[in-house]
């Protein structure tokens, strides 16, 4: 089974304005623990107007994501990438997005630019949402959105446009977004 059959089941909207919590909830439920918002932000004791106001950045993210699988003890690590230039090439980005989506045991969570992933220069920020599916015959990264009403529940680009949209630098903290792997390393506890 693909990532996109695992994540295409699950019906998630953004609560408030908090896409890098309903990232990572929607991933933890894609991989079979049920995960609700609300349950990141009160084991990982997340103050909501950080979260909301502030933002949170790609590192932040991952660190709330750690936080609260630590807390609920459940088999699964959470790590963040940054795509700092020269970090990776766009070969090796299709390279990942390939691999992500044929592994069943892991999710990724992309922290990008806006406008560049979209390909419309009004739209303004950064956003997280999960990888979906990767078509590398027509070369298109498809999405699922934490934000459908905005930006629609499904929507894709090419490898190239997300790759240049999560090589932006984030200038909160002067380094490019990224991606984030959750990964389960075991049976998940009932």
């Amino acid at each position: 089974m693909r990532d996109f059959d695992n994540i295409h089941m699950l019906e998630f909207q953004q609560p408030l304005n908090c896409c890098n919590v309903t990232a990572l909830a929607y991933a933890l439920s894609a991989l079979g623990i049920p995960t609700s918002v609300e349950d990141i932000f009160y084991e990982a004791r997340l103050p909501i107007h950080w979260v909301v106001d502030a933002g949170m950045t790609l590192q932040a993210t991952a660190d709330a994501g750690r936080k609260f699988v630590e807390k609920i003890r459940m088999p699964v690590e959470v790590e963040a990438f940054h795509m700092d230039a020269g970090r990776i090439s766009l070969e090796e980005f299709r390279s990942l997005l390939r691999e992500s989506v044929a592994n069943t045991d892991d999710i990724h969570i992309l922290n990008f630019r806006v406008s560049v992933a979209h390909g419309i220069p009004s739209l303004q920020g950064g956003h997280f949402s999960l990888l979906a599916d990767y078509d590398e015959d027509s070369d298109k990264v498809v999405i699922a959105d934490t934000h459908p009403k905005k930006y629609g529940k499904m929507w894709s680009t090419t490898s190239e446009a997300m790759y240049l949209a999560c090589s932006d630098v984030d200038a909160s903290v002067g380094r490019a977004r990224g991606y984030i792997t959750v990964r389960r390393t075991g049976a998940a506890n009932s």
